[in-house]
């Protein structure tokens, strides 16, 4: 019988059912709790009318139920959609309008923002039912789509990328067959769930059998070290923003230490330098890079602290997966040359929903009927198979003669002491290149240790020193909404 995303959870019940599965604050719920809450509420949904080939719209505050109705609308054939609750009515309109959900869940404060734009049935997360009789339907279809999750682009309103439950499963079983969660693991998840990094935390911990913890806004800033102290966490799912944090109250005397064994991170580098702050606050913990998009989840995962002896790899493919790399003429180069990376596996999504010309664009078949991804960020393959991200292809530009990537130049700011974090804009029509960091630095400096770490032609004209830079929902620095404030 092939294996559907809910498979997942039940398997895990029926071998751990009494094991902790979810927590938030002062809430646990153990296995068999989890499968009887996403039963009852797809119970609750097909009374909604929801069935095969709908979508199930969920707004999301890192709730325990999230995790629920995943595996709810999984088992009745339908597509989970899960967005941040704090998603922008301008953009959740949007949403709406293009998965088209035949239900609506979240929060009361979540809810009362989303009716006045859907006339489909809502539900309060307090509505949900802990246990109901449920008669499993027919089986979904391995190849049925189990989920859309939007991301957002440079240019353009967010598009959802859709996954299918063997899609899903397969980048489960690669990832995990690489970090090796363990069933006496302790996760915390401070990123969203609408995030697939976040999102993808709870399939891992279910496939392990470890303890998902979720957290809340407060375990993100201040309270994140007490969280990680408090939940005897082991593995830590971060990106920079969250790292530095971590970094920063770790680092204190006489602060109270986890036991961490392990903290991931993508979505953007972690520089040698806050690395290594890591390392020096929490000794013995891993630095585990990877390296991944939304339409085919990951891509490569490294090796332990592999930053330690190939300093920008991000490992090497994960298993099942062909990586290569295109030149301008779309042919395949050398070893430590820089072009498109190109995908292949069977983690590799089936397209944009409601977007065949973009899916047709990104998501090509050959002559041998397989996909590639074409993924258009720019990175090399060295001679061993290791993987090194360039930048993403709208992010590199010319200056000066050299050809530069955004991310190259926010490596090298966020190198300098000093620097918190940092967004790089490109150039677009008169406007040149400009560099805002956070931190406690001068322009000035800022500006000459970026000449002492790349080529004065590269060095961005203009560069600002703000309090603090923007971040999206997801962690990640705003460089959209640092282009605005910039130019206001």
């Amino acid at each position: 019988m092939t294996a559907l995303l809910h498979d997942l959870l039940d398997d895990r019940a029926a071998t751990d059912p009494g094991a902790a599965a979810l927590r938030r604050a002062d809430r646990t719920w153990t296995y068999a709790e989890l499968r009887g809450r996403s039963q009852a509420a797809a119970a609750a949904l097909a009374r909604l009318g929801v069935g095969r080939g709908d979508r199930v719209l969920v707004l999301d505050d890192n709730d325990m139920e999230t995790v629920a109705l995943v595996h709810a609308a999984s088992r009745l054939g339908a597509a989970s959609v899960v967005v941040s609750a704090r998603t922008r009515p301008y953009s959740l309109s949007h949403m709406l309008a293009d998965c088209a959900p035949s239900a609506v869940l979240g929060g009361a404060e979540a809810l009362a923002r989303v009716r006045e734009l859907t006339g489909v049935p809502v539900l309060d997360f307090a509505e949900l039912p802990a246990s109901a009789e449920w008669t499993p339907g027919d089986r979904p279809l391995s190849t049925d789509p189990v989920s859309l999750i939007y991301t957002s682009g440079s240019t353009s309103l967010p598009k959802a990328v859709v996954s299918t439950h063997q899609q899903v499963r397969s980048a489960v079983a690669a990832i995990a067959g690489q970090l090796r969660y363990r069933a006496d693991d302790v996760v915390l998840c401070c990123l969203p769930l609408a995030f697939d990094y976040g999102l993808y935390q709870a399939h891992l911990s279910c496939a392990a059998g470890a303890v998902l913890v979720l957290g809340t806004g407060q375990d993100s800033a201040a309270g994140l070290l007490r969280r990680l102290v408090e939940d005897r966490v082991t593995v830590l799912p971060l990106v920079p923003s969250l790292a530095l944090t971590l970094a920063g109250l770790a680092g204190r005397r006489g602060a109270a230490l986890p036991p961490l064994r392990m903290v991931t991170n993508t979505g953007a580098a972690l520089v040698p330098a806050l690395a290594a702050r890591l390392r020096a606050a929490l000794p013995g913990v891993a630095v585990v890079g990877m390296f991944g998009l939304t339409e085919c989840k990951r891509v490569a995962i490294a090796e332990p602290d592999l930053d330690l002896t190939r300093p920008g790899a991000v490992g090497r493919a994960l298993p099942g997966t062909e990586i290569l790399i295109a030149g301008d003429d779309g042919e395949p180069v050398g070893p430590d040359v820089a072009g498109e990376l190109l995908v292949r596996g069977p983690h590799v999504m089936a397209g944009y929903w409601n977007a065949p010309e973009l899916t047709a664009n990104r998501f090509r078949r050959d002559h041998l009927g397989r996909t590639t991804l074409h993924t258009g960020d720019r990175c090399r393959i060295d001679a061993d198979g290791y993987l090194y991200f360039v930048g993403r292809g709208d992010d590199v530009y010319k200056q000066n003669g050299f050809r530069v990537s955004a991310a190259e130049v926010e490596a090298a700011a966020c190198d300098i002491p000093g620097v918190r974090l940092a967004a790089a804009l490109v150039p677009v029509g008169d406007t040149p290149a400009r560099l805002a960091v956070s931190g406690e630095i001068t322009a000035e400096v800022l500006a000459k240790e970026l000449r002492v770490r790349m080529e004065d032609g590269k060095v961005p004209p203009v560069c600002r020193v703000l309090d603090a830079l923007p971040l999206t929902t997801n962690g990640k620095v705003d460089r959209a909404a640092v282009r605005d404030g910039w130019d206001r």
